[in-house]
């Protein structure tokens, strides 16, 4: 046998046996307790605290207490749904360029990804109020947007109905395509055929570029949309940039995970912890790159419809929040991630998987929470909504509140009952014609 190949161990232990029943069961408890914790909060807390922000009901006057849970809801389901794009983005990759060192990972990958249904699933929380006629979440769900000019043409796309039925043709191609990858995969396990992996070669072309389409659309259309008055075409292109970083972030943290049960310990060594800490790397270099590519643009053209988003961000109590994702998810990471040891010991690699945890999800809060302030005006003698990012920015406050934590912890739990739901079988594709070579992986 080539010294550059090298077969299973044969003491490794790579069935996943009752491991995936353990983590959903951990992950459901997590989702009951937290969000059980989060309605709570919503109960009990001062109604009047939502109609400071701009949030009532239209028909009755009454304060939209519920508002600020779906807006949490929305950064919280982003969240899952993003780290799921970025580890679906490496299954693709890897079969697209007859990728090699992520072989030992990709089955682990793949049950992240597989996890898609239960996610989209989860995020009928928000779909359902939105088509049921809720309108304090989108803007442009609410009867006055028609009263914006720059709001009525958009109307037709962005309607409740139509919304909902864009997000359902995501999630059945994410699903879909997630779900056929992992399926040829797992079968290549039974039937030892080498031409499985040519088909998925093949098949991964067409589905990457799907998979770029559905991943902007739905980041315009659940994100970008909640300042609907604002538009950027890189939005997409970023959203993917920062689900890279927390897709790659979870990879490590599950695949070390697995290791600390006593699975998989031959197969994975630190060469395969380098290439997930390179690729965190790289990502938090095109995130900062895209992010400020966003901003440098419309800076420059300098039209108020643009430089508006940024205002809100850039001054006042946002202000900090900036400087905050700046340092800590780009600048920080950045230099420590360089070094080659960094992405080498697994402590400091744990340590900055969790750290761009944190901060990914700071940076979808800071996306959508700075839509959270509504504010009033007058139209034709009545006080109207003119909807977020609108009037003095001494108005507009970061305003962090427990639930923020409560549902963010809550959708966690969601996702890990997604991913115990695929950690079933071997986790590693045993009669992959590629296994090999992973196995004896090196970075020079």
């Amino acid at each position: 046998m080539s010294v550059l190949q090298k077969s299973l161990h044969p003491d490794e232990k790579y069935k996943a046996g009752k491991l995936g029943q353990g983590l959903s069961r951990i992950g459901l408890g997590i989702a009951v307790v937290f969000f059980a914790i989060s309605i709570l909060v919503v109960v009990f807390s001062d109604p009047e605290t939502a109609r400071n922000a701009g949030h009532v009901d239209h028909a009755t006057g009454e304060p939209a207490k519920w508002a600020r849970f779906l807006y949490d809801y929305v950064i919280g389901w982003s969240y899952i749904f993003s780290i799921c794009v970025g580890v679906f983005w490496l299954v693709l990759l890897h079969h697209l360029v007859r990728g090699r060192w992520a072989t030992a990972v990709r089955r682990i990958a793949e049950a992240m990804a597989t996890a898609l249904p239960v996610v989209f699933a989860a995020g009928l929380v928000f779909v359902i109020p939105l088509v049921a006629g809720y309108d304090n979440l989108y803007f442009w769900a609410h009867p006055d947007a028609a009263l914006s000019p720059t709001l009525a043409h958009k109307l037709g796309w962005l309607s409740p109905g139509f919304f909902a039925v864009r997000y359902v043709f995501y999630a059945v191609v994410f699903s879909a395509m997630a779900a056929y990858f992992a399926r040829k995969s797992r079968q290549q396990d039974e039937s030892g055929d080498p031409k499985i992996s040519e088909t998925l070669r093949v098949a991964s072309g067409p589905a990457m570029i799907v998979y770029s389409l559905v991943t902007c659309f739905a980041a315009f259309d659940i994100l970008m949309s909640m300042a609907p008055k604002w538009y950027s075409t890189i939005y997409g292109v970023n959203f993917w940039g920062s689900a890279c970083v927390g897709g790659f972030s979870a990879l490590g943290l599950l695949v070390l995970g697995i290791q600390r049960t006593g699975r998989l310990t031959h197969s994975v060594t630190p060469e395969h912890y380098h290439d997930i800490g390179k690729w965190m790397f790289a990502f938090t270099f095109f995130w900062a790159y895209t992010a400020f590519s966003q901003f440098m643009l419309q800076w420059y053209g300098n039209m108020p419809e643009e430089t508006v988003w940024y205002k809100y961000r850039l001054f006042g109590d946002w202000q900090w929040v900036s400087i905050a994702m700046l340092v800590g998810f780009w600048a920080f990471p950045f230099v420590f991630l360089m070094s080659r040891w960094t992405k080498r010991i697994v402590p400091s690699l744990v340590f900055f998987a969790v750290w761009q945890l944190v901060f990914h999800w700071l940076d979808l809060y800071w996306n959508v929470m700075p839509s959270y302030d509504w504010t009033l005006e007058v139209h034709d003698k009545a006080r109207v909504s003119a909807g977020p990012l609108a009037g003095s920015i001494a108005y507009h406050h970061v305003g962090f509140s427990p639930i923020d934590i409560t549902v963010w912890i809550a959708l966690i739990g969601v996702l890990l009952f997604g991913i115990g739901r695929n950690l079933r079988g071997n986790l590693i594709p045993v009669k992959d014609p590629t296994l090999g070579l992973s196995l004896a992986h090196e970075n020079l």
